[in-house]
């Protein structure tokens, strides 16, 4: 019988880990199988023909809270023009919820329940053979319509039996796709929002099949592999030799991983400073700083412990920081959200995202909405609308405030200003800011639209105008002064430029080159055009350190993200980084 695996991922630049260790692992056990993968923007009757195209007998498609509807569209249309195939579910929008989603899905015939590589080659086996299927974890639907082994959650012990799951990479690096990768599952925590305690030990992959692996994403070019391991820094013995054996690799492949910060050693945080630039990143979820909600959710986070290790790493440059926040979770107002923003902003973390609570199928948050009167979408992603501590309105602006924050924040192209204006204006309460120019972007319209960088810098530039009209001039400087620095070749006529008025000391300065190699030791004149894109000078009437009203000539060198203030006369100043 030949069987097809589909994976209908949310974007084209993703992989799925899932539907392809089940299958490289079904492949291994001599099944006759194929795999092809797809993204939910892909036309359903596209899907179809090219699913039909591989005229399978048996056709399995996994179902996450991203492409649920889809695939039981795509499910739907299966059906109708291949009416003998066996169609086969997993996933977690399936495992937890059998009965129901035979109920949204009728014309599936099996779910996999749990984790699937094993019991998926069982149901093959039991399939080609004719016999009754006779796993636990895979549920059906009997001649009386009632529903067979729901609930019965699989579980793969040993990990080494897992093959490793790409193997032509060529287009991962071409296309700059993410590959995905595990060397763990499980997760020794209980967080009520999250489906990964539900096996609440860990299992490890062994760690010279995971060196070995992880080898091949270097030497095939892949340029992000994200760790899925839930909590990846768990047992220093296990997972920093792995760490330390990626960060002595001459690669420029990036890996990412989900860490829990409050765990670091001081060995741990030592490594780490000695990793190169762009080598690792670490997504922490902090989810919030309010110690009823953390014992409510079931996690237990020393707070002091990553305040203390976030701020050391960020000491390092070298390594990017995702944080995390969760709103609508139980105990948790507007006013505790709000100590919570400030706590984790108060970081200064490269990214703070701010995500809202998603009442999982299966998870205990579900049986617990009741109590904390959690209101959320009865269709994926099951988005909290509002709760017992934050009524609906609340809720939306905190929507407008999360796309205000990804649009000027956490683009990176701000520092400066966001850092003048709420320290200066707000007094350090980075909420109050940002609540401000939520409800300044939500009167004007802006929500939920669109906007580019240049569209976002000129909305700044006009919520100073109309909201500080004293301070506006000095606000427009710094604002052009990140301008400057992040966004390179553009001069908006909003701002004002003096490139004209400063040309013949810029010259005079390109004319002397023991000036020049003061501050640019390593300089090598290759062409105008190249030393005007990435050794742009201008003059600005701001200065970090010194505040307004200086007079400043400033070099950027946009090669090696430094900043440095000339007097063209000769006067020393001082280096700084951006």
């Amino acid at each position: 019988m030949r069987t097809l695996l589909v994976a209908n991922n949310s974007k084209y630049i993703h992989s799925s880990l899932g539907i392809r260790s089940v299958s490289y692992y079904c492949k291994q056990k001599g099944f006759d199988i194929d795999f092809c993968e797809q993204t939910i923007q892909t036309p359903l009757l596209a899907s179809l023909a090219e699913i039909s195209s591989y005229e399978p007998d048996i056709i399995g498609l996994d179902v996450h809270i991203w492409n649920k509807n889809y695939v039981y569209s795509l499910v739907s249309l299966v059906r109708k023009v291949m009416p003998e195939s066996i169609i086969v579910l997993g996933g977690p929008e399936v495992s937890f919820t059998a009965a129901s989603a035979f109920c949204e899905c009728p014309d599936a015939d099996f779910i996999v329940q749990g984790e699937g590589e094993e019991i998926f080659a069982s149901l093959l086996n039991d399939l080609e053979k004719g016999r009754k299927v006779v796993s636990k974890s895979i549920a059906w639907i009997d001649e009386d319509g009632g529903i067979q082994n729901a609930g019965n959650l699989a579980v793969v012990e040993n990990l080494a039996v897992l093959p490793f799951s790409y193997d032509d990479m060529k287009s991962f690096k071409e296309l700059h796709k993410i590959a995905y990768y595990e060397c763990t599952r499980g997760c020794p925590f209980s967080c009520s929002y999250c489906l990964s305690g539900i096996s609440h030990y860990v299992r490890r992959k062994p760690l010279d099949k995971v060196l070995e692996e992880l080898d091949k994403f270097i030497e095939a070019e892949v340029p992000l592999v994200k760790f899925v391991d839930r909590t990846y820094n768990l047992g220093e013995d296990y997972f920093l030799p792995i760490m330390q054996h990626l960060a002595e690799k001459d690669t420029k492949t990036l890996f990412h991983f989900e860490i829990k910060a409050d765990l670091l050693s001081q060995n741990v945080l030592n490594f780490l400073k000695t990793v190169p630039k762009g080598r690792f990143q670490f997504e922490i979820g902090v989810q919030t700083t309010n110690q009823d909600t953390l014992k409510a959710i079931g996690r237990k986070d020393d707070w002091q412990a990553l305040v203390k290790n976030v701020t050391e790493i960020l000491t390092f440059g070298n390594i990017h920081l995702h944080l995390d926040l969760i709103a609508g979770l139980p105990y948790e107002g507007i006013l505790s959200f709000k100590q919570s923003f400030n706590d984790v902003y108060a970081l200064r973390p490269h990214m703070l995202q701010l995500g809202f609570l998603k009442v999982l199928k299966g998870s205990l948050m579900s049986q617990q909405a009741e109590e904390h009167e959690i209101v959320y979408m009865d269709d994926t992603p099951y988005e909290v609308l509002q709760t017992k501590y934050v009524p609906y309105k609340e809720m939306r602006f905190l929507k407008v405030l999360e796309d205000v924050f990804e649009h000027t924040y956490n683009t990176g192209k701000f520092d400066y200003f966001l850092e003048h204006i709420i320290n200066e204006y707000y007094k350090a309460d980075a909420y109050a800011f940002y609540e401000d120019l939520s409800v300044w972007w939500d009167s004007k319209g802006l929500y939920p639209e669109g906007h580019n960088i240049r569209n976002v810098t000129l909305l700044l530039k006009l919520f100073c105008d109309e909201k500080f009209p004293e301070q506006a001039k000095t606000l427009n400087e710094i604002l052009r002064f990140d301008v400057f620095l992040k966004q390179p070749g553009w001069q908006p006529n909003a701002f004002e430029w003096h490139g004209e008025e400063i040309k013949e000391k810029v010259l005079e300065f390109w004319r002397n080159e023991n000036i020049i190699r003061k501050y640019l030791p390593s300089y090598d004149f290759s062409t105008w055009r190249k030393v005007r894109k990435y050794l742009p000078i201008e003059r600005f009437e701001w200065h970090p350190a010194k505040g307004a009203g200086s007079d400043f000539i400033v070099l950027a060198d946009l090669t090696g993200s430094e900043v440095h203030y000339l007097e063209i006369e000769g006067k020393d100043f001082y280096d700084k980084q951006i």
